[in-house]
C-alpha cells in the first residue's frame, strides 16, 4: 500500500506513451458509445414511421370497410379513380363514393370516402400515390367501368408512402373481402 501512496506523491507526471494510450482507449469507447446510439436512434425513428404506416393502413382499411358494411350497398361498380356505391331499396337510389384523389395537401394523393376530402376517419399523413381499389365479379374478372356487379370482392391494394429525414419509407398492404 506504501507503494502505491508514494507513487501518487511522485509529481512526474504522465510519459507521451502512456498519454498516447490512454488518448487512443478513450476515443475508442467514445466512438463505440456514439455509434451504438447514433444506431438506437436510426432503430427508433425507422420503427416509429412503420408503425405509423401501419396505423393508416388500418385506418385506412377500417374505413373502407366500414362504408362497405354500414351503407349495405346492392351494386358495386369500377370507376376510374375508385369505386361507386349503389343501394336500390324499394325504387329508392342512393349512391357513395370511395375514390383514391390526387392533389390533395401538399400535393399527395389521399382516399375521400361519398366526395368528402378532409374526412377525419381517412386524415393521415401518408401518400396513396399508386394505391387501387376495384370490385371484382363472383367469378374472378374485373368489374367493367360504370358497369355494376352485384356481388364478389373488393380488391384494394394501398402504397402508403412517409419522407423523413431524406428517406423514403414504403409499406404496401393488400386485402380483399366480398360484397
Amino acid at each position: 500500500m506504501r507503494r502505491f501512496a508514494n507513487r501518487l506523491k511522485n509529481q512526474q507526471g504522465f510519459t507521451l506513451i502512456e498519454m498516447i494510450a490512454a488518448l487512443t482507449i478513450f476515443s475508442m469507447v467514445v466512438g463505440i458509445i456514439s455509434m451504438v446510439t447514433m444506431f438506437g436512434f436510426r432503430s427508433y425513428h425507422k420503427i416509429t414511421i412503420e408503425n405509423s404506416l401501419r396505423e393508416e393502413a388500418d385506418l385506412i382499411m377500417s374505413s373502407i370497410i366500414n362504408e362497405l358494411y354500414v351503407f349495405g350497398p346492392t351494386r358495386v361498380e369500377n370507376t376510374t379513380s375508385g369505386l361507386n356505391l349503389i343501394k336500390d331499396s324499394d325504387g329508392v337510389i342512393s349512391t357513395r363514393t370511395i375514390q383514391f384523389v390526387k392533389g390533395g395537401e401538399g400535393g399527395i394523393t389521399t382516399l375521400t370516402i361519398n366526395s368528402v376530402i378532409n374526412d377525419p376517419r381517412t386524415s393521415i399523413h401518408s401518400d396513396l400515390s399508386g394505391s387501387t381499389i376495384v370490385s371484382i365479379n363472383s367469378n374472378g374478372t374485373d368489374c367493367k367501368a360504370n358497369v355494376s356487379c352485384r356481388s364478389g370482392l373488393v380488391d384494394i391494394k394501398l402504397l402508403l408512402t412517409q419522407h423523413y429525414d431524406g428517406r423514403t419509407y414504403d409499406m404496401e398492404m393488400v386485402s380483399k373481402f366480398g360484397f
